[in-house]
């Protein structure tokens, strides 16, 4: 980041420490303040979207539909059989989240992070689910007709099971994209 060399005084020949004492402090203050940004309690709002939000709570058969939850955190959340229908989720995190027979139907899910969620038997009709994190549990969703996984990052063997099933079919309502092409289904 910064280069700090001893530079020669142009007319003794000696070393020029004391512009290199002046350089160091520069840098050293630069550091110490750029150190003091990325440990503030606020670089880790801006990241998670507000702190534990909605973490480690029960929200077991709670109606969220058409809310806002943008970088909301539902991590370790129980949430079965809760209502997310049409609710904007971009960014949201359910990491290691009980979302069992939860209804994401026409949810707006891009750049979520669903890993190590438990989905048995949850909706995602209809759901943008463009950019998600998505481990091996999207397997045990219960209906996945007409989302739009494009660009979903997820182990190269769960897009091939999910490509074997019957409702990885149809196009997604809002962003028109053939859920089988935005797999890359064969």
């Amino acid at each position: 980041m910064y280069g700090f060399t001893v530079s020669m005084a142009a007319t003794s020949g000696k070393p020029d420490w004391k512009g290199f004492c002046d350089k160091l402090k520069t840098g050293g203050a630069v550091a110490a303040v750029s150190v003091a940004l990325v440990m503030t309690p606020f670089s880790a709002a801006a990241i998670s979207g507000g702190g534990k939000d909605y973490a480690s709570k029960d929200w077991s058969g709670a109606d969220f539909s058409k809310g806002s939850f943008v970088g909301k955190d539902f991590s370790g959340a129980i949430a079965r059989g809760t209502n997310f229908r049409g609710a904007d989720l971009r960014g949201a995190r359910f990491f290691k989240a009980d979302l069992r027979e939860a209804d994401f139907t026409g949810s707006d899910l891009r750049t979520a992070s669903l890993e190590g969620a438990s989905l048995k038997d949850a909706i995602f009709v209809n759901a943008v689910m463009e950019s998600a994190y998505l481990s091996d549990s999207i397997l045990e969703a219960g209906d996945l007709h007409n989302i739009d996984a494009s660009d979903a990052l997820m182990p190269e063997f769960v897009t091939s099971k999910l490509c074997k099933r019957s409702d990885v079919s149809g196009t997604n309502a809002k962003t028109k994209v053939d859920t089988r092409e935005s797999l890359m289904c064969d």
